[in-house]
């Protein structure tokens, strides 16, 4: 009894070609959309951290839901900008 190869790939109809193609950039649109707005909130978060003397990353860090540490990292990478901004402008 010998059967056929099955088959490895077919040509999709074009309309479900174009619909895959049109979900998949949106999944590419919405990914670039994501990491902007996990950069923007970690610059917030390190700006309102390093704001405050003590308690600030333990604050921010409850509401974002991140450890302290993390906090506490993005506080001192925004203290460091801020740092090399006014020695810059010096």
């Amino acid at each position: 009894m010998k059967t056929s190869p099955r088959p490895t790939h077919v040509a999709l109809d074009p309309g479900e070609a174009r619909h895959l193609d049109r979900l998949a950039q949106k999944v590419e649109e919405c990914t670039m959309a994501l990491e902007q707005a996990r950069g923007a909130l970690g610059e917030a978060a390190g700006r309102i951290a390093a704001g405050y003397e003590r308690g600030g990353p333990a604050a921010v860090a409850a509401q974002v839901g991140w450890s302290r540490q993390h906090v506490s990292t993005l506080a001192a990478a925004h203290r460091r900008r801020q740092g090399n901004g006014q020695k810059d402008a010096a």
